[in-house]
């Protein structure tokens, strides 16, 4: 009877030639397969020669597309860039005459203040010389009407003084003896 390592050492013998003849075969037969269809092998490799080609001629062209866009990209980050760099500066322009504008604005309603503080001082003034020019209105009227009494008085008083000076002389030129009255006037009547 066999041993262990002996049933195992054949065992491996018989598997190292059956694989032996087991390749032996297949190559037997890839060969008689293979040699009856190398035109379509050729086709394949031809086939996938141009599908390479295709795929690089492809490549190279997305490499360019891809630079392309790079320049572009470079291009439109410089515009970026510049515009940014505009922008920034309109944004201290902005900001400069904003500050401007609250200064004027500042200036202008200090001017309108003083304006309205010198409005009122006119306006007052304005009062003053209305209230002045009525009382002068009432003052002269008053002193026309003094005037006028002044004058009626003076008139009174020359017409008086005409008659007294015609009594006078009646007075004079009639004898001594008698003395005539003037009639006494009423004070209302003046």
């Amino acid at each position: 009877m066999l041993t262990i390592q002996e049933l195992v050492l054949i065992f491996g013998l018989i598997g190292v030639l059956g694989g032996w003849a087991m390749g032996r075969i297949g190559t037997w037969f890839a060969a008689r397969h293979g040699s009856a269809r190398p035109q379509e092998v050729n086709h394949r490799i031809r086939a996938l020669e141009a599908d390479l080609r295709v795929a690089q001629r492809k490549a190279e062209e997305a490499e360019l597309a891809i630079e392309r866009s790079r320049e572009e990209t470079g291009q439109l980050q410089t515009q970026v860039q510049t515009g940014a760099a505009a922008l920034l500066e309109r944004d201290h322009e902005m900001e400069h005459l904003r500050k401007r504008l609250a200064d004027e604005c500042a200036k202008t309603q200090a001017l309108r203040e003083e304006l309205v503080d010198r409005a009122e001082q006119t306006i007052r003034a304005n009062v003053r010389v209305k209230e002045a020019e009525t009382e002068l209105s009432v003052a002269r009227a008053g002193s026309e009407a003094v005037i006028e009494q002044v004058q009626q008085l003076a008139a009174e008083r020359e017409e008086l003084t005409g008659k007294l000076r015609v009594l006078q002389a009646e007075a004079a030129s009639q004898p001594r003896g008698k003395i005539t009255r003037l009639p006494l006037r009423d004070p209302t009547e003046r």
